[in-house]
């Protein structure tokens, strides 16, 4: 038996462990992954015995790692980092309050840069969430994906080639790192930045590394230190938003034949709403249906409010601070009055667990059987 795409399967296993590990929790299957990896290497020449031992490596592990992620465990590696980078946090934050924005201001860069949420009025995340852009106030790759875009105009893509591109790998991670950091260590963030450092090498070692290796390698990663991550519900929405425009949008991109930018940043918000509908509607029993026409103003507008309130923490300077409450303002109103068309949110949703479940397994069904129909790819793990 050959495993072909070894990285997703093994994440698809230890998460398969991480679930039966909150139905039989005991450090024992630690134990016993232990031992079972020893095996597989020992069997290695045996390649069926040594696949279906890697398998049950895989979800022992998952289920030992349950047992010895407590909530009451507060020395592990990830929760030292998260504690200081949340000190840091703390400081910019106070910085940011120091630099003359007003109110409104102060409470949406907040949550934009820092993904401090605690100034944000109850009518002001109501307006958000009716036009369907509460996604804009949590950190997640997206506000990443933002800086990280501007270090790649202005950097990556001019020196990938060059014979010097490996000494400017430091300086790359550590702006993407460094952010992620001084945000407080948010899963999301933590996910993107694993994301976009293997992308990153991969980019300058001109590697062709398929990017849902690199998704599944990520989740692996966080799911090692933290297991706990996988119940919770931003973990759940970053990586499946993620997974489905991985796996949907270049494919449907190519076949309407899209070249528009504006249509592009469209279809880009469908498909990650559709991958997150029956989540959202789980968690938050309500489905915005402008989300995806609103997005394709206020993420334009969300990059130049990133840029200018991370000039702000460097600069503080009035001007930078007039336009950034400017900037916001008028996001605010677009939020508002999009917020206010009658109709504009399905609320009073309660799903069953089972209907959620078999709602991604139709959208897995049609999207495998697309792309096979439309390009002829495998998408077999």
């Amino acid at each position: 038996m050959t495993i072909r795409q070894p990285v997703i399967w093994a994440t698809l296993l230890y998460i398969t462990g991480i679930l039966l590990g909150n139905v039989f929790s005991s450090i024992l299957f630690l134990y016993l992954s232990a031992g079972l990896l020893g095996a597989a290497t020992l069997l290695r020449k045996k390649a069926h015995v040594a696949d279906v031992l890697l398998f049950a490596f895989w979800i022992t592990l998952g289920m030992g790692r349950m047992a010895t992620d407590s909530p009451r465990q507060e020395n592990g590696l990830y929760k030292v980092i998260s504690r200081e980078a949340q000190e840091r946090n703390r400081l910019l934050a106070e910085r940011l309050d120091s630099t003359g924005l007003d109110e409104q201001a102060l409470a949406v860069s907040s949550a934009l840069l820092l993904g401090q949420k605690e100034g944000l009025s109850r009518e002001m995340r109501r307006n958000y969430a009716q036009a369907g852009a509460s996604h804009l106030l949590a950190l997640s790759g997206m506000h990443l994906g933002i800086l990280y875009g501007l270090m790649y105009i202005l950097l990556i893509r001019r020196i990938r080639y060059s014979d010097w591109k490996w000494f400017f790998l430091p300086p790359i991670l550590l702006t993407v790192w460094g952010y992620a950091f001084i945000a407080g260590m948010p899963v999301s963030l933590v996910r993107a930045s694993i994301m976009l450092t293997l992308a990153t090498i991969a980019a300058l070692a001109q590697a062709d590394t398929p990017p849902l290796h690199i998704l599944a390698l990520s989740a692996l990663v966080i799911l090692l230190f933290t297991p706990a991550a996988l119940m919770q519900a931003g973990f759940q929405l970053s990586f499946i938003s993620v997974f489905f425009i991985l796996v949907l949008y270049r494919p449907v991109r190519e076949r309407l034949g899209i070249r528009n930018k504006v249509a592009d940043l469209l279809l880009l918000s469908v498909v990650a709403q559709l991958g997150t509908a029956p989540l959202s509607i789980w968690y938050f029993h309500s489905l915005p249906l402008l989300g995806a026409l609103v997005s394709i103003v206020l993420i334009p507008l969300t990059t130049i409010i990133i840029y200018l309130g991370l000039l702000l923490l460097a600069v503080p300077v009035g001007c930078v601070a007039g336009l950034l409450n400017a900037a916001i303002a008028l996001q605010d109103w677009i939020v508002r009055t999009a917020g206010s068309i009658p109709h504009s949110t399905i609320t009073d949703l309660y799903p069953a667990w089972w209907q959620v479940l078999l709602a991604y397994m139709l959208l897995l069904c049609i999207i495998a059987r697309s792309r096979l129909q439309w390009s002829g790819e495998d998408f077999s793990l």
